[in-house]
């Protein structure tokens, strides 16, 4: 197997790829480099786990991405190769559904476990666009869309029966998806820092309603597979500016809970949220358009999943689906409770297991606070999901604990 270093990264193109153009000056930036690599690891890349090169001639820019059987951040934890194959797969099979949101693949060495895709750099990473306090004006609408459509066309209300069964098999995914279902739902994944909250951590972890909740949610991860899902949709890996968006890292694709992605992609909303109500702004007034916005792309996430999805079911369902009346209408108002349990969710070990560049915004006194307000948040979205007829009620009720909670402080 070819072992991907920087100084192999010309020579490999150079014999597989020869269209790249290296008859001029050539850069190599190793993406998130770890400590003792040439170059430093950039913020919020210390979850890669693959090996990603960006290589540019001033006229190309590719990434090379290779996914060896030790995790890049722990050599102790054993990766199937394979992944690296399907999610190349499953990259090529979203940018024939949605090409605008998918980066473009352009060479495939199985051998190897390399493949080279589109550069997304020319836009930005929303994690810290967020962050930032940039507010992005087509963000929720165009992820909504993103995931209506890519689990629409991957599954069985449009795909025949058996092609569905046989995608689901191909994209069983069991070695990547368990990392998902011990740490999401379980907070224990055997990679943790535990640098979390430790305060907060023994609280979630004696709350019988919340372990109650945990399991079953788990459970519909495990056992729903309706339609093939991102499975890490979160705002790391999505790049956007005002007017495109591009989603990246699909290497935990199966076929799962047709809501996850969204209520997945929402809890980095939620995040946003409870450290916005406590980082520095430049004046109160711009603190609580932030915090606005994020309250209305939570709104328009949601509802822009429910819409495309059912203008996709309308437009291309099959006709067993087409005849059978109500049913589309029926199915939609069951994703409230899941997006807003798998929204609660990953807040947990955010809290108590990691330190996410939202919190590690923010010093002492004012993450310790943005950690219970996301606690307080996430508990109450979890236990009372099945409470609310739509999405306005949820996000009107994050506002008026969020005010409560803000007034107990003063």
């Amino acid at each position: 197997m070819w072992i991907l270093e920087e100084g192999q990264i010309l020579p490999y193109l150079r014999s597989h790829y020869p269209v790249f153009d290296q008859s001029g000056p050539v850069d190599i930036q190793c993406i998130g480099a770890l400590e003792g690599e040439e170059k430093p690891r950039e913020p919020d890349e210390g979850g890669l786990i693959n090996y990603i090169f960006r290589v540019s001639n001033g006229k190309q820019s590719v990434i090379v991405k290779q996914g060896r059987s030790a995790s890049r951040k722990n050599d102790k934890i054993v990766l199937p190769i394979w992944r690296n194959r399907q999610e190349c797969e499953t990259l090529r099979l979203r940018h024939a559904i949605v090409p605008q949101y998918t980066p473009e693949t352009y060479y495939v060495d199985w051998e190897n476990a390399i493949f080279l895709m589109e550069d997304v750099s020319d836009l930005a990473q929303v994690r810290k666009l967020l962050c930032s306090g940039v507010m992005l004006p087509r963000l929720a609408e165009q992820v909504g869309e993103f995931v209506a459509a890519s689990t629409f066309y991957c599954s069985e209300f449009y795909l025949e029966a058996d092609l569905f069964r046989r995608l689901s098999a191909r994209f069983r995914n069991s070695d990547m998806r368990s990392i998902m279902e011990d740490w999401v739902f379980l907070r224990d994944a055997p990679y943790l820092t535990h640098n979390g909250n430790p305060v907060l951590k023994q609280l979630i972890d004696r709350d019988e309603s919340i372990r109650v909740c945990c399991y079953e949610l788990r459970h519909k991860f495990m056992t729903r597979g309706e339609a093939l899902i991102h499975g890490d949709l979160h705002t790391s890996n999505v790049f956007a500016d005002e007017e495109r968006l591009k989603v990246i890292d699909m290497e935990y694709t199966f076929a799962g809970p047709l809501c996850y992605d969204i209520g997945y992609f929402a809890a980095s909303l939620l995040t946003q949220y409870c450290t916005a109500c406590f980082r520095p702004f430049p004046s109160e007034g711009a603190r609580r358009t932030f915090l606005s916005y994020l309250l209305s792309s939570l709104l328009e996430l949601y509802y822009s999943f429910v819409e495309h999805f059912t203008e996709f079911w309308r437009e291309d369902a099959k006709p067993i689906y087409q005849r059978s009346g109500g049913f589309c209408e029926h199915l939609a108002r069951g994703f409230l409770p899941d997006v807003l349990g798998f929204a609660a969710v990953p807040c947990f070990p955010q809290i108590t297991t990691s330190l996410t560049p939202e919190f590690a915004q923010l010093d002492g006194k004012a993450r310790g606070q943005a950690h219970e307000l996301c606690l307080v948040l996430s508990r109450y979205l979890l236990l009372e999901r099945e409470r609310w007829d739509t999405m306005e009620d949820a996000v009107q009720a994050i506002g008026a604990v969020t005010q409560i909670y803000l007034d107990c402080l003063e």
